[in-house]
């Protein structure tokens, strides 16, 4: 729940957000339950099985499947070194090497399904309480999280999200994956290499130098957002605990148990909408919100969504408070526009990499990052915005040469439609009159447009192009009025 800032409230998410790793540890006999690589073979007459044990039989039943599971491994720790509400993490050696052996705490179904039937009883409550609309479906929300769960305790769904993000960044040399050892993993257990490594919320304190500090922001952006719009599969919980520092300067993410998938459409939607943001665009942001939500603009007082969408956006901008995770997803509920949960699960996360990059280097900006990412994936999703985004997204010094190619590649796609659509009403009257004047000055712009950009010594061929088209087409348009 701590996952979903649209539905909870912010002081909830943060005590909610504690159950992660700072929970009270279960004693290691007392996780006798999930240990299913253990096996102590006993035999027992049936008479016997049958029989009710005492709390003592059990007990020492537990503690020799604790000892059995213990003997599996060179060595074993049977103190946690960490906690949370779904698993217990253990330190190991295995085949000479260390390990984390990750556990899921007992009983664990039985729980989920109790507290699923209690706020299934409770959902005319729910909705009056968080106000939502006839557009949310609750039953799908409800379904959605015992979905989520269901996943997160099987471990190995997790163990396939590793490998999974292992291979997406085996040829990015600073970025890190624990590889998994699959002979000793199971539904209830995960071992997997230990990393040795500083948590990046420990560094942010620590006397490292600001370069290096810098450095860590620099490939946890990148990392980050080949994740989410190269890869379309992103860590849904990147906090400061949950990545790591190597010796050797490589960011290792660890705990895969939530992780989030995008389609291309939604990247592109999200993409236009953030770009709006920036850009301080409010009709484009408020149109891609809507698009986001696949909400009819007939069915939404448009004109009062943006007006809101204009105050987020100076808030976003200017704002004396930072930025707040949950604005977006709340307009949402407001307007009964329904969000998909990847964009509240994205967005949030997006806000962690930004609030954890920004105590590592106060200097940070996401924006002089994303450009080479951000452009990889406009080529991929064939966004219509790249060349202006590359503008908007820089914040290097203005470089005129750069700009004007930039200014131009964005005329040049203007004159294409326009030339499309000419074309088109040009075949309807007649197809004698497809080769008009108009499309060859067209052609001779794209054509010359081209040999400015990429013809070296003959760029002055393309300019002299260039300029006779434009020219060419202010007289003929003159001449028209």
């Amino acid at each position: 729940m701590s996952k979903r800032p649209d539905l909870v409230p912010q002081p909830y998410v943060i005590e909610m957000s504690n159950l992660q790793d700072k929970v009270k540890p279960v004693p290691f006999e007392e996780m006798a339950e999930s240990l299913d690589l253990a096996c102590v073979c006993e035999y027992q007459i049936p008479e016997e099985r049958n029989r009710k044990k005492s709390e003592e039989q059990l007990k020492a039943a537990r503690e020799r499947k604790a000892r059995a599971f213990i003997k599996i491994f060179d060595s074993f720790d049977p103190d946690p070194i960490a906690c949370g509400s779904i698993a217990q993490v253990y330190k190991g050696v295995l085949e000479g090497k260390p390990v984390a052996v990750k556990i899921l705490r007992p009983n664990l179904i039985d729980i989920i399904n109790i507290d699923l039937s209690i706020l299934d009883d409770f959902k005319p409550v729910v909705k009056r309480v968080l106000g939502i609309g006839k557009n949310f479906d609750i039953d799908a929300f409800l379904l959605e999280i015992r979905e989520m769960l269901t996943r997160e305790v099987d471990l190995r769904i997790e163990a396939v999200n590793m490998r999974r993000f292992e291979d997406n960044f085996k040829n990015v040399k600073n970025v890190a994956v624990p590889k998994i050892y699959p002979d000793f993993c199971s539904a209830n257990v995960l071992t997997m290499e230990f990393i040795q490594g500083t948590q990046i919320k420990d560094i942010i304190d620590m006397q490292v130098p600001q370069s290096k500090k810098s450095e860590y922001t620099r490939t946890i952006t990148k990392s980050y957002l080949k994740q989410v719009y190269i890869d379309g599969f992103y860590h849904a919980d990147p906090h400061g605990g949950n990545m790591l520092v190597e010796e050797n300067d490589t960011i290792a993410f660890i705990d895969f148990g939530a992780v989030g998938s995008i389609d291309d459409e939604l990247k592109k939607n999200m993409l236009e909408f953030y770009y709006a943001i920036n850009n301080r665009d409010v009709e484009e942001a408020t149109q891609s919100f809507l698009k986001i939500g696949g909400a009819d603009a007939r069915d939404v007082d448009v004109r009062r969504l943006r007006k809101d969408m204009d105050e987020l956006i100076a808030n976003q901008n200017y704002g004396l408070e930072g930025r707040q995770s949950d604005n977006y997803a709340k307009l949402g509920l407001k307007y009964d526009i329904r969000l998909p949960g990847e964009f509240s699960t994205l967005q949030r996360a997006i806000l962690l990499i930004e609030g954890v990059c920004l105590e590592l280097d106060p200097r940070y900006n996401i924006k002089s990052i994303a450009i080479p990412v951000l452009m990889d994936a406009y080529k991929k999703l064939n966004a219509t915005k790249g060349p202006a985004l590359h503008i908007e997204f820089s914040a290097e010094p203005v470089n005129e040469k750069a700009e004007l190619r930039a200014a131009i590649r964005e005329l040049v796609d203007k004159m294409e439609d326009m030339g499309d659509r000419f074309l088109e009403g040009k075949q309807k009257e007649s197809k004698r009159s497809v080769f008009s004047t108009e499309f060859f000055l067209v052609v001779l712009l794209v054509v010359s447009t081209f040999i400015l950009l990429n013809g070296g010594a003959l760029s002055w061929v393309g300019l002299i192009g260039f300029g006779g088209s434009i020219l060419i087409t202010l007289i003929a348009l003159l001449r028209r009025d």
